[in-house]
């Protein structure tokens, strides 16, 4: 088990680190449908990846996620991981994404633009002072029972850091909207 454990986040640590730069590409995807159908297979796509829509504005032509916390490795049914970078990421980190999708008409065209955004939980570090209060470093838990709860001192060092764009679930999003049509 020790064994197994420590290839996959060597595993992890190799894919996080040497991962292939990411294409930016900033076009929108153009397809020959009115915004009304494009936007309600984009919810549909959104759906089927386990994000929960936040604002779908059908007179804006704008849909907004939820932040939806990063796949971990055993989460094998999500689907919000489009890279293998990306899955090392949110196996080594606390990761969540927002979506957000733009739908422009243009003549009998309707444009999508797509930007997914990436955040990192990030808390202060904490020294232990011993193995027997590991469980409470960050929560109020103890030894034998186990909270989710974190210690009014802490909550205001804990912060949502963005850590930039995730371009190819961008393109991952786009593509599956595309195949619709």
């Amino acid at each position: 088990m020790k064994r197994f454990l420590l290839a996959l986040l060597i595993a992890c640590a190799m894919l996080s680190g040497c991962s292939s730069e990411q294409t930016v590409s900033e076009d929108p995807v153009c397809l020959p449908v009115f915004p009304e159908p494009v936007m309600q297979s984009a919810q549909t796509v959104l759906l089927k990846m386990h994000f929960d829509i936040e604002k779908y504005d059908t007179s804006a032509r704008y849909i907004r996620t939820r932040p939806l916390s990063g796949a971990q490795f055993f989460e094998f049914w999500r689907r919000d991981n489009a890279s293998a970078s990306a899955m090392a990421q949110a196996n080594l980190h606390t990761l969540r994404r927002i979506v957000e999708l733009e739908f422009t008409p243009q003549d009998a065209t309707t444009c999508i633009q797509c930007r997914v955004q990436v955040s990192r939980l990030s808390m202060s570090e904490k020294p232990i002072e011993g193995a027997g209060r590991m469980s409470g470093i960050y929560t109020e838990s103890s030894t034998r029972y186990q909270t989710l709860e974190v210690g009014s001192q802490d909550q205001s060092q804990i912060e949502w850091v963005e850590i930039g764009r995730d371009y190819d679930l961008e393109h991952k999003i786009l593509g599956l909207i595309s195949e619709k049509y």
